[in-house]
């Protein structure tokens, strides 16, 4: 259902459709030369017995104009969520076509909220008040999934062509096309702490850090530096996609603030998982 509106409103006339760039003419709403600001009242109500009050709170929005060049670092670059998720997104930048038992395939955004979602814009004076609708994506200047530069850790050091074979998750005409351009992905070595994950991922932990954590800490971030500096990157967005991990206890004095946290660190507390380094 969804697939079909999107497509009844873009294979519409041209005059319920803005694909383009657009300016906001509003009070809340200024533009300078490298951001866009934006004021934004939230209101809510809050009731105290038989009591009710309005709240109003008044926020402001700023958005930078110049879209960064961005890069995303995956923990658990080579798992089945990992590695699928640079495939999808090669996919779609080199525009790749194969073959399914329901014939010829070509890779498109379907199911990203960003990048193939409308939005109503509003109505049109010039043609009878017809709804104009706009991309998600045109909304505000985003990152085009396109142009991310992905990296990441992982525990095992399979490249990630062969990680994309061992998670079974794409068509296989789709992986051999993909392969050449996957094989010479490999997972920095990552964080390995076996009390916090299945027993089932000690046999495949062959690209794990050692020292401290202390230590292990600081060459993930030296990972990041090293990684922003050498793609020239403007931005870089760590996401989890690695296996779920137990429950962490908070503790006082230990992982209660982020000061105690680093203390902690430094301490080589147990508690400290993974994911919290």
């Amino acid at each position: 259902q969804h697939i079909s509106s999107l497509y009844l409103i873009m294979s519409g006339s041209s005059s319920n459709f803005q694909e383009g760039s657009f300016q906001v003419e509003s009070a809340n709403c200024q533009y300078s030369d490298n951001a866009i600001l934006s004021d934004y009242v939230y209101e809510t109500t809050m009731v105290d017995g038989n009591v009710v009050k309005p709240v109003q709170t008044k926020m402001q929005f700023q958005t930078e104009r110049q879209v960064p060049k961005t890069g995303v670092m995956l923990i658990g670059l080579g798992g089945n969520n990992g590695c699928t998720c640079v495939a999808g997104a090669l996919a779609n930048k080199l525009g790749l076509t194969w073959e399914t038992k329901e014939g010829t395939q070509k890779a498109n955004y379907w199911g990203s909220l960003m990048m193939s979602s409308t939005v109503k814009l509003g109505n049109d004076v010039r043609n009878g008040g017809q709804a104009i609708y706009t991309p998600l994506h045109n909304m505000l200047p985003m990152v085009n999934p396109n142009e991310i530069v992905w990296g990441g850790w992982d525990i095992n050091s399979t490249n990630l062509a062969d990680a994309m074979k061992r998670s079974k998750v794409l068509d296989y005409d789709l992986q051999k096309k993909l392969y050449p351009h996957m094989k010479d992905i490999k997972p920095l070595p990552s964080v390995y702490f076996p009390d916090f994950i299945a027993s089932n991922q000690d046999a495949r932990a062959d690209n794990v850090l050692t020292g401290t954590k202390q230590e292990q800490m600081e060459q993930l971030q030296k990972d990041i530096r090293d990684f922003k500096k050498n793609n020239g990157l403007d931005k870089v967005i760590l996401l989890w996609t690695a296996n779920t991990e137990r429950f962490a206890s908070i503790e006082e004095g230990v992982n209660d603030t982020a000061e105690n946290l680093l203390q902690s660190i430094e301490n080589g507390e147990p508690e400290i998982s993974a994911s919290t380094v």
